[in-house]
């Protein structure tokens, strides 16, 4: 009796691994779908939407939304002089566009929030710091106005100068964003485990796209 129970735990403990790798490719990355992040707005749920801009890279060209395509996109705010917190997220950005360098669908956005200190040739230096692929990661700069509203009124981050000094308090985190322009993760750039959860969202999102384009094309 004990060796037959014995054999029938053994069946259950192999047939796990097996049960959870067609459940793991039934989701395809183990979930179903990314949320829309949205608004309240008297009962209506508003998605997060970036709206038309337009900035300078750290080559000194302009970069509009329009130019981002059909691309997924990443975005994240710093400034230069930042001394401990944007260098740790910049960082983090780096190790997940390592691990992107290979998709041409997605792109990186890192807005500064000090325009005026923070200039084409600092963000040029900067690009270098990090040994960016200007092709995939845009550092961008431009109108005050213009990275204040993206940041407040579109991604809902927190953006803040402190009165007095060069300091600025700042969201750490860091937006996915679709290809309608809607914000569909965030994530703590200080965390690299949340950065590594970001570009398994960010493959995701894209086989998502891949399906939708091949269910297409097969109803053609």
């Amino acid at each position: 009796m004990k060796q037959a129970t014995g054999k029938i735990i053994l069946v259950v403990l192999l047939a796990i691994p097996a049960i959870w790798v067609i459940l793991w490719k039934i989701t395809s990355f183990g979930y179903n779908e990314l949320p829309v992040y949205s608004t309240d707005e008297m009962g209506v749920q508003v998605p997060y939407s970036i709206d038309s801009f337009s900035l300078l890279d750290q080559n000194g060209e302009v970069f509009s939304r329009e130019d981002i395509g059909n691309r997924v996109f990443i975005s994240n705010f710093f400034f230069t002089s930042c001394p401990d917190i944007c260098p740790t997220i910049n960082g983090h950005i780096k190790i997940a566009s390592q691990k992107l360098e290979n998709s041409t669908d997605i792109l990186f956005l890192s807005h500064t929030v000090d325009p005026y200190n923070d200039s084409v040739s600092v963000l040029r230096n900067y690009a270098d710091r990090f040994e960016a692929n200007d092709d995939q990661w845009k550092f961008l700069t431009g109108s005050k106005a213009t990275i204040y509203h993206l940041a407040r009124d579109n991604y809902k981050a927190v953006i803040q100068e402190v009165p007095d000094t060069n300091n600025f308090i700042h969201s750490e985190k860091i937006m996915l964003v679709d290809r309608d322009f809607h914000v569909r993760g965030i994530y703590n750039g200080l965390d690299i485990k949340e950065v590594l959860n970001m570009v398994e969202d960010a493959r995701f999102l894209l086989s998502c796209y891949k399906k939708e384009e091949e269910n297409e094309q097969t109803e053609r």
